[in-house]
């Protein structure tokens, strides 16, 4: 290992992923800011994770696995983190992918601004196309309440010397990563958004890609991007106008069917609102929300165990 520090050390959690850890690490091997380290944890996996970073032979990706599976990012994230040398830290989703300026882009941004914590957009693609974007919050919304996608991170190494490493889920009533972020707001770092496409996702339940024989849409998309980055990137922002395109009010001329069905979305919409303004009102912390919370998102990280394969419990 080199003993002079670099830009960046990206920290990879994973867990029994090889075929999608083949293609993140591909696309983070594939950046133009080539000065970073990069840590692999594996999460108790069983599998051959490792070998698949031995098989990149790159000095940069360095692999370690904990003896016992936790079934959350959490423990790999802290893991990484205790051995990051890099001024600032990245997170790369084990089925995420990163375009090539990821990296430089942020860096860039960061090292203009002085901003300790800074993120791109994220896509998120499912089989018929665009699901949704995760950029900046809303007009008059802050970071506080806004979550976004880890992979699309960048923040100082510092900066966990002052708000701490990620939480224990087990102890949280919301995930970790919004936790993370929530508390580096309140701890008053300034958070800036990078108006550029940084990250592709594939949401695991809508490709079920933890299914035996699932196809794997990241083969496909890191390969096109990995020939043509800008031609892949002007057709993903397309592809994300024209989903937006697709919620653009029609007025008198939707179909009524259509009418309807979006304005029952609305008033959910509208529903789920309301409540967790209530929410936030009253108190997430105050009891009784607070056991009350937190069962719930037991109950929410079970199912997501679930669904990866893993034991009931962690």
């Amino acid at each position: 290992m080199s003993t002079s520090a670099p830009t960046v050390s990206v920290i990879v959690a994973t867990y029994n992923s090889s075929a999608t850890l083949r293609c993140a690490l591909r696309s983070l091997l594939a950046q133009d800011l080539r000065d970073f380290e990069a840590w692999i944890v594996g999460d108790g996996c069983t599998e051959e994770s490792e070998a698949v970073v031995a098989e990149l032979a790159d000095a940069r990706l360095h692999w370690l696995n904990l003896a016992e599976n936790g079934g959350n990012q959490w423990r790999p994230n802290n893991e990484g983190l205790r051995r990051a040398r890099g001024r600032y830290v990245a997170y790369l989703g084990h089925d995420d992918l990163w375009l090539p300026s990821h990296l430089s882009a942020l860096v860039a941004h960061a090292e203009k601004t002085g901003a300790g914590f800074v993120h791109d957009l994220c896509v998120n693609l499912g089989p018929a196309g665009v699901l949704d974007v995760n950029g900046p919050p809303a007009d008059g919304a802050t970071y506080e309440r806004h979550g976004f996608p880890p992979s699309s991170w960048l923040h100082r190494r510092d900066l966990v010397d002052t708000v701490g490493c990620w939480a224990d889920p087990a102890a949280l009533s919301w995930h970790t990563d919004y936790d993370f972020t929530r508390r580096v707001w309140l701890a008053g770092t300034r958070i800036e958004f990078v108006p550029s496409l940084g990250v592709v996702k594939f949401p695991a339940p809508r490709w079920k890609t933890y299914a035996r024989g699932a196809t794997l849409p990241q083969t496909s998309h890191l390969e096109a991007m990995l020939a043509a980055p800008e031609e892949f990137k002007a057709r993903m922002l397309a592809d994300i106008a024209v989903a937006a395109s697709r919620f653009t009010r029609q007025g008198a001329k939707q179909p009524l069917a259509l009418a309807l069905r979006e304005a029952g979305a609305a008033l959910t919409n509208a529903q789920k609102v309301l409540v967790r303004a209530a929410l936030e009102t009253y108190g997430r912390d105050r009891w009784p929300l607070r056991p009350f919370l937190r069962a719930r998102m037991q109950r929410i990280l079970k199912r997501g165990r679930a669904v990866r394969g893993l034991p009931p419990e962690g």
